[in-house]
């Protein structure tokens, strides 16, 4: 659509093209279509088909003229997303692979090698020689389990802010989730800037946005801190997943249209740190997988070798 409204199509013109030529989207678009017939506007046509971020987004966008803009930048955004999954999906593949035959290995172990051997070593008993792993191991998942009811309960009562708060802090996906929350504030305020708005005219355009949402949020935090008469930096202080530099952008002293440049680098910046974190995650995925595997294959091995290292010592 971003390319179509970039040639000069309007937008009712854009949709109806891309429902003629893509039967893929033509019928989420035909609901987009009665809506904006039935009077409403293009974000909230489309707020029930895309997440939260990206009506914020479009919102923002719409009220002030770029819409073409935005919608490019989502569908960047969006095939940059896709194409990471498809990177996952294919290097799951093979480990995928690995574990089917391995559980297939294991489940034949248990049901023709052990009574083998017990037929052979009538005084070893796999099961009773390892039954304190056995029991240990069967152990494990209800701590483990009971952790993540506990968390995703005490999660679920966070606002949104807390909840950033506490994503940022996590090993592994932390770091990414991180990029992405600097990423997002400051595309959207790189959109409000660039349209001449003043810091009291984004704090009013924030508190039009999902109440609870963590924008929305962010914009009554910016509210109270400036009433108080402390400076946005205490807002960074207090909240470590708001980047500093755009806190450094916003009190330079220089120009809006600079500020709105700033944002914008910055916001292509992050977008370029997300790709290459998300790579390394990628990375990751497979030697972990490996590591998975070859713990289990370890572990069955020593079930099925113990029990006759003990019977052969008891002959001596």
């Amino acid at each position: 659509m971003a390319n179509l409204l970039s040639i000069g199509f309007s937008l009712t013109e854009a949709l109806k093209f891309m429902s003629e030529t893509d039967q893929q989207v033509s019928q989420g678009v035909g609901t987009i279509i009665a809506s904006l017939k039935s009077g409403h506007e293009f974000s909230e046509s489309v707020r029930p088909l895309i997440e939260v971020q990206a009506y914020h987004q479009i919102l923002i966008a719409e009220k002030h003229g770029q819409l073409s803009e935005i919608l490019s930048e989502l569908a960047k955004f969006d095939r940059l997303r896709l194409k990471q999954l498809k990177k996952i999906k294919a290097m799951l593949v093979y480990p995928f692979f690995l574990c089917l035959i391995l559980g297939m290995l294991i489940l034949m172990i248990r049901l023709y090698v052990f009574p083998q051997i017990q037929e052979l070593m009538p005084s070893v008993d796999p099961h009773h020689q390892v039954s304190g792993w056995s029991k240990m191991l069967r152990m494990i998942p209800i701590p483990i389990l009971a952790c993540l009811i506990g968390s995703v309960v005490y999660w679920s009562r966070q606002d949104a802010i807390r909840q950033a708060q506490l994503i940022v802090k996590l090993p592994f996906i932390g770091k990414l989730i991180r990029k992405y929350i600097a990423y997002y504030l400051a595309s959207n305020l790189a959109t409000l800037l660039r349209n001449g708005l003043s810091v009291k005219e984004i704090h009013a355009t924030l508190m039009e946005f999902k109440s609870g949402s963590l924008i929305h949020l962010l914009g009554e935090k910016i509210h109270t801190t400036l009433l108080e008469g402390c400076s946005l930096k205490r807002l960074v202080d207090r909240h470590n997943f708001i980047p500093t530099e755009i806190v450094k952008f916003m009190s330079s002293g220089n120009t809006i249209p600079e500020m709105a440049n700033s944002m914008t680098a910055y916001s292509r910046l992050m977008f370029d740190e997300m790709i290459v974190a998300t790579d390394k995650m990628i990375g990751f995925i497979q030697p972990a997988m490996f590591i998975v595997i070859g713990l289990t294959i370890i572990s069955t091995y020593f079930q099925l070798l113990i029990p006759i290292y003990n019977s052969v010592k008891g002959m001596y």
